[in-house]
């Protein structure tokens, strides 16, 4: 793996801005003694916090939500999610953390960065900030978004999903005026993902904006089309291979990777390789099972990768032990030595290159859809460290192959699927919601301990703490209630 040298070397601020971010800067202030933080010490806190939260308990939803994990049958951490049983207080913590920890630190960091004139740390900050609640609203709906993040205001409205989408272009636009790639002022080693590198940032915001406009493919078709049109008239630059955005963790304590630190404080028995994800990896003959998972260590499987039936594992009767399948891999964060110093994924090359093979198959944009889809997948391989004639021959096999003479459905396909598997273990949530969007891949089964039924969950719940504080939460709604975007229903409810 190409692994930056940006690394981890003060997450401990994580720390000091965990307890609350507005605490942290939200504070009085002596004009004869500016206690303000400096933009390149939040800026590293910021960007780990928001690993922290992506990196296990949105990791580990979209890992089974995903069916890359399984709740194991000597564990019972994550049967709710097999269970499909989300109630208003599962990720309480976390939406109270995303908006008083990463978000209201990215916009301090835009604040701060234009009024003293450090325009690179802004633009920084407008692109994060859109990062962050694309997540937030692709897994709520409408959200607080207009009104959010000011202090006087505790009780902000909660925007239309469509106007939430609205409002994240203009933030990556708004992002990328501010970039000056030649200015000499922008940050160092407190990037922790890009170390100050404006092109990449450029690249990385581009990226993320073919991202939005997609995700309204099924739902806004004109209007991604249109702004996808508009990024290639511009010529637009997008994430390239060794582009990838992930924040590198080591194996010093409490500089662990997340999920790594979550089977260290409570069991690695807890997640196991699906056999939705094993199966098919098994079928297409893929080297990165040996990355993605580890192989057994018990009998009847010692040595063996192995999963388990998306939530058969509390079905499971006789002699149980979590070593008969395989667990995530080291260089995902599993559990084993190795997987401390696994990197948070915020963007790949590889999905870089998908996005664009759509945009294209689709019509919408200029290139190679082809040529795209096997740069993703050697993209992807090259990020493992595996080899090109390795990537050569996975893509060589019939049911790898892009179908170029094959029907837009088909080749959408195509793209998903292998966007689904090179998400494996690190952007788990990013590659559910892919599904949602399109229904592919279409190999999901329904969780053999489902208490909804025959069908599948497609969002989470607002939590207690805003419902408990502000009127202008919406209606709570269920698990099976699809978000704005998500009209195609090709393989799902």
């Amino acid at each position: 793996m190409n692994k930056q040298p940006y690394y981890l070397s003060i997450i401990l601020l994580l720390f000091l801005a965990a307890s609350s971010c507005k605490k942290t800067l939200d504070i009085n202030e002596d004009p004869n003694n500016s206690t303000r933080a400096s933009v390149d010490l939040v800026l590293p806190s910021a960007q780990v916090y928001t690993a922290y939260n992506l990196g296990s308990p949105y990791q580990v939803l979209g890992g089974i939500w995903g069916q890359y994990w399984t709740q194991g049958p000597t564990a019972n951490q994550y049967n709710a999610y097999e269970q499909y049983v989300l109630t208003s207080s599962t990720f309480n913590r976390q939406w109270e953390s995303m908006y008083s920890g990463p978000l209201a630190d990215f916009k301090y960091i835009h604040d701060e960065g234009v009024s003293i004139g450090r325009e690179n740390y802004a633009a920084i900050g407008k692109i994060m900030q859109a990062y962050i609640f694309q997540y937030m609203t692709d897994l709520h709906g409408d959200i607080p978004f207009s009104e959010a993040l000011d202090p006087a205001n505790p009780t902000p409205k909660f925007d239309a999903q469509e106007e939430v989408y609205n409002g994240l272009i203009r933030l990556v636009d708004e992002g990328l005026a501010l970039i000056n790639e030649a200015s000499e002022d922008h940050p160092g080693a407190d990037d922790l993902i890009y170390g100050g590198n404006m092109n990449q940032w450029r690249r990385f915001a581009n990226t993320l904006k073919l991202r939005i406009y997609l995700r309204q493919a099924y739902v806004r078709p004109s209007v991604a089309e249109a702004g996808i049109k508009a990024m290639y008239a511009a010529n637009a630059p997008f994430l390239q291979t060794g582009g990838d955005a992930f924040i590198q963790f080591t194996t010093e304590t409490f500089n662990q990777h997340p999920l790594y630190r979550t089977n260290e404080a409570l069991t690695s028995d807890n997640i196991l390789a699906s056999n939705t994800s094993i199966e098919f990896l098994e079928s297409t003959a893929d080297p990165r099972m040996e990355i993605f998972y580890q192989p057994a260590t018990k009998a009847p499987n010692t040595g063996k990768f192995a999963g388990i039936d998306q939530g058969e594992g509390k079905n499971l009767t006789g002699t149980l032990d979590a070593g008969m399948w395989s667990k995530p891999g080291p260089d995902v964060g599993g559990p084993e030595a190795g997987g401390g110093d696994a990197a948070v994924v915020l963007m790949s090359a590889a999905e870089s290159y998908l996005l664009q093979a759509e945009a294209v198959a689709r019509g919408w944009a200029t290139g190679d859809a082809k040529t795209l889809y096997e740069n993703a997948v050697k993209a992807s391989f090259e990020y493992w460290g595996l080899s090109a004639a390795e990537a050569t021959t996975y893509l060589s096999g019939s049911a790898v192959a892009y179908p170029a003479a094959g029907s837009l459905e088909q080749k959408i396909d195509a793209i998903i699927t292998q966007k689904w598997v090179s998400m494996n273990g690190t952007q788990n949530l990013e590659a559910w919601t892919e599904w949602r969007r399109t229904g592919y891949p279409d190999i999901f089964q329904v969780s053999g301990t489902s208490n909804i039924g025959n069908v599948f969950p497609v969002r989470i719940l607002y939590p207690d703490s805003e419902i408990s504080r502000n009127p202008n939460t919406p209606a709570q709604k269920s698990v099976t209630d699809k978000v704005w975007w998500d009209v195609n229903t090709t393989g799902q409810n």
